[in-house]
């Protein structure tokens, strides 16, 4: 069911509404057109010269290698691969191998084991494979056998060695990535997702088998096999790397969709030293690494969207550790201390002013009160501190008489 539905009308004479909106996160990405071999700066005739020196040269490294190994069987048959130097490296990592249909399949499933991944049962696709006689699938893994007997590392690594090619159903593919883990990755033979619900299944599994994958890593140099020096002549050779540079110029994940990217191209063996045919000019070197003005503009707004949020985290930050350091100051005593000592000052600056505010009021009253009240008030003080003395002077004598009537009793 499609994850996208649309609602159709209970009634038949009504139409059906158009498909529901489908936000930019899940639009296919479009793919920029390829370009025509003519239209590339890589000299045919330089490849040429490349790929007959190549095969010359690992035939020449065979014979060498029969003649020291008398007694060991060497094989003839080397890898050949593209090697692609970038400007600019991609801005992230590929897990998903980006498939290039070439004339020539780099490998014969007759000699080269292809394991296939897929749901369960197990059987049942045993069964169809058989069915539609497809032979060139040497082992079908079901997902519950995967996780069961292949679980362990010793296993998984049994495994990976069995087969040069491996396939993997697309409706279980996150499945199957969670089982086996990065190593696959790291050998470069992560799991070809197939569609095994089409009908013209034999060939969804044939094109797969037939065609090249570009393993994209993070780094600014890419390798894509173009064959085999034992499957495959110089011609042969020739006609898939013609079929593979369309794709590095434009279909390179998280890189400029253009042929200004590419700095170097090169072929090699997996013994040999690399074969130059195509160096980009000096005068070029940074040329296409340069952003569009809509780019200049993306990364200007991202950059001011990713200030204000850093800017607004540093302000919580810093209200959370003023907050902290109250709550500390609290808790030591010394934040009562602070708060009782400027409540002490409040207060006294509030005395001071009631003070000064009776003083003022009761100036006036004397300026309006006749003189003898005014006599009166001034008197107070005295009679007050008269009275004080004579309580003093009382207290005293009683003490001497105690002290007198304690010797007294002693003696």
């Amino acid at each position: 069911m499609s994850a996208i539905a649309t609602v159709t009308s209970t009634s038949s004479t009504s139409q059906a509404p158009a498909p529901l909106w489908k936000p930019a996160s899940v639009q296919p990405r479009q793919l920029a057109p390829l370009p025509a071999r003519k239209d590339l700066p890589v000299s045919s005739e330089q490849a040429d010269k490349a790929v007959h020196a190549l095969l010359k040269h690992a035939e020449k490294a065979h014979e060498k290698r029969a003649k020291s190994d008398l007694l060991e069987a060497t094989d003839a048959d080397e890898k050949v691969f593209l090697v692609v130097g970038l400007k600019q490296a991609p801005k992230r990592e590929v897990h998903k191998p980006v498939r290039i249909a070439v004339p020539h399949p780099v490998m014969n499933p007759k000699e080269s084991p292809v394991t296939l991944f897929v749901k369960d049962p197990q059987r049942t696709y045993k069964d169809l494979l058989e069915e539609l006689k497809i032979g060139f699938v040497s082992r079908v893994v079901g997902l519950d056998k995967l996780r069961t007997k292949h679980k362990t590392f010793e296993a998984k690594r049994q495994l990976l060695k069995e087969a040069d090619l491996f396939l993997v159903d697309d409706r279980v593919m996150v499945e199957v990535g969670k089982s086996i883990g990065k190593m696959w990755r790291d050998a470069k033979k992560q799991p070809i997702p197939v569609a095994l619900q089409r009908k013209g299944l034999k060939a969804e599994l044939e094109r797969a088998i037939a065609s090249t994958y570009l393993n994209v890593t993070t780094g600014t140099s890419l390798s894509i096999k173009l064959g085999t020096t034992a499957l495959h002549s110089a011609d042969e050779l020739l006609a898939n790397l013609d079929a593979v540079l369309p794709y590095i110029a434009t279909r390179i994940p998280n890189t400029p969709a253009s042929f200004s990217n590419i700095q170097s191209l090169h072929i090699k063996t997996s013994t040999s030293v690399s074969l130059p045919i195509y160096n980009a000019a000096l005068k070029d070197r940074f040329e296409g690494t340069g952003l569009t003005a809509a780019q200049e503009e993306e990364k200007r707004a991202a950059k001011e969207r990713k200030d204000k949020v850093a800017a607004e985290r540093k302000q919580r930050d810093e209200d959370k550790a003023k907050r902290r350091a109250e709550r500390s100051a609290t808790k030591e005593g010394k934040g009562r201390l602070e708060k009782k000592r400027e409540r002490t000052e409040d207060e006294a600056d509030d005395d001071e002013e009631a003070v000064a505010a009776e003083e003022s009021s009761s100036a006036v009253v004397d300026a309006a009160a006749p003189s003898s009240d005014a006599a009166a008030p001034a008197d107070a003080p005295k009679a007050k501190k008269a009275k004080k003395s004579a309580a003093t002077t009382a207290s005293s004598a009683s003490a001497g008489k105690k002290s007198k009537k304690a010797k007294s009793s002693s003696a």
